[in-house]
């Protein structure tokens, strides 16, 4: 389910709006050399529950990220201005796709998983839902 920016709003977004606007930000833009970039805060009121340091290194040194979703949690992702796609990854939406596909849980001293990862998006197939990185 793809959801709208401000959609999920919640105490974590508010205080990411907060702190960026309480922030010394003189840019303008909301991102660059701002403590807490305005669109990390965005990308969270879309439902995102963590934000890859490079991601927000990248938008505070003023470089353009943009924020992709696609159907689902585990097919978000951020296209870096390099073109890598950095992937969102979160363990409730990991632990569904596993459960959806027949995945067999493992523990270990790890943790609890998946051996083999959790499997495809089972809406459309895609296969970086372990929060991968890829590269152009």
């Amino acid at each position: 389910m793809v959801k709208k920016r401000y959609s999920q709003i919640d105490e974590r977004v508010a205080f990411g709006f907060l702190a960026n606007v309480l922030g010394s930000n003189n840019s303008g833009d909301g991102d660059i050399n701002s403590p807490f970039p305005l669109s990390d805060a965005e990308d969270m009121s879309r439902g995102v529950h963590f934000i890859p340091g490079e991601v927000t290194f990248a938008r505070r040194g003023g470089k353009k990220v943009i924020f992709v979703s696609k159907c689902g949690p585990c097919c978000w992702y951020w296209k870096m201005p390099d073109g890598t796609r950095i992937y969102h990854w979160d363990q409730n939406t990991y632990q569904a796709i596993g459960v959806a596909n027949n995945r067999k849980t493992v523990v270990d001293e790890q943790g609890n998983h998946f051996k083999n990862g959790a499997g495809p998006c089972p809406r459309c197939g895609n296969k970086n839902t372990n929060g991968e990185t890829v590269k152009p």
